[in-house]
């Protein structure tokens, strides 16, 4: 892995950032899980008039359903931001004419793709931590956090968010395309990671499909460690599963960037 590359793409985004987005492009991204919180606390004082299902309680291992959905929109909003701006990456260099000289020039797609997932979660991290602070008032309680688990649960997660934006990239550097695989990806995830209810109440066909998306795991992992204080010890098994197909990601991310790379290029110049 190059530094030198990770340093010069993270610079750069930044600065892409800072000029060409205006202010209402990261307030709109913040207000997305402040609504999502909003939404749950009607729902949750309004129609279910504050009561829980025994089933939610078995499931999640706690009744605190508004710290449970804070956390899902926070998490999901990472998820969003780093997922979606890394993986367009590389079709924004094909539109902007940027794609043919960075091919050409000694590429090193390690540091370019960290570079990217660096800067999308120092800017994420911000905008997550003004959403859980507006969502305060709604009733978050992380009294128990465990804050070593908390942390490499983040870490490890990012990684695999990392592999899934990879295999987002290719498909949509091969299809040339954002808009219609971006939002069938996020939409599904919103659908089947439990990012508002427990994964436990899908079809049993769809909860397959959902474990096998990193983002289910993580979120399990976050908020067992920070409302319920599991350790890692406590969660070794979710860690070691997220792990392997943070790998697993990765690995089949980078092998398609490789052949999608080349079949760019070739229908550009075809």
């Amino acid at each position: 892995m190059s530094l030198r590359v990770l340093y010069a793409t993270f610079k750069r985004n930044f600065i892409i950032s800072i000029r060409a987005y205006p202010m209402e492009f990261f307030i709109g991204k913040i207000l997305t899980a402040v609504f999502t919180v909003f939404s749950a606390y009607f729902m949750y004082h309004l129609l279910f008039k504050g009561q829980i299902n025994n089933s939610f309680k078995e499931f999640t291992g706690t009744s605190d359903y508004m710290t449970y959905v804070i956390l899902g929109g926070g998490i999901y909003l990472f998820v969003n931001s780093t997922f979606l701006n890394v993986s367009r990456s590389l079709i924004t260099e094909m539109r902007t004419g940027t794609l043919e000289s960075i091919m050409i020039a000694p590429f090193n797609r390690v540091g370019y793709f960290l570079g990217n997932m660096l800067q999308q979660t120092i800017t994420t991290s911000i905008e997550f931590f003004i959403a859980i602070l507006i969502s305060v008032p709604f009733g978050i309680n992380l009294s128990l956090i465990n804050i070593p688990s908390t942390i490499l649960a983040l870490l490890i997660s990012l990684v695999s968010y990392l592999g899934m934006s990879l295999i987002l990239a290719a498909g949509m550097l091969y299809l040339r395309d954002t808009y219609i695989s971006q939002n069938t990806v996020f939409l599904s995830i919103l659908l089947l990671c439990g990012v508002t209810f427990p994964v436990e109440y899908l079809p049993k066909y769809l909860q397959y499909i959902s474990e096998a998306i990193p983002v289910t795991t993580s979120l399990r992992l976050i908020r067992n460690s920070a409302m319920l204080g599991l350790g890692i010890e406590n969660q070794i098994g979710n860690f070691i599963k997220l792990a392997i197909l943070a790998l697993l990601y990765n690995s089949v991310g980078f092998l398609l960037l490789k052949k999608v790379e080349k079949i760019a290029l070739e229908k550009t110049y075809a």
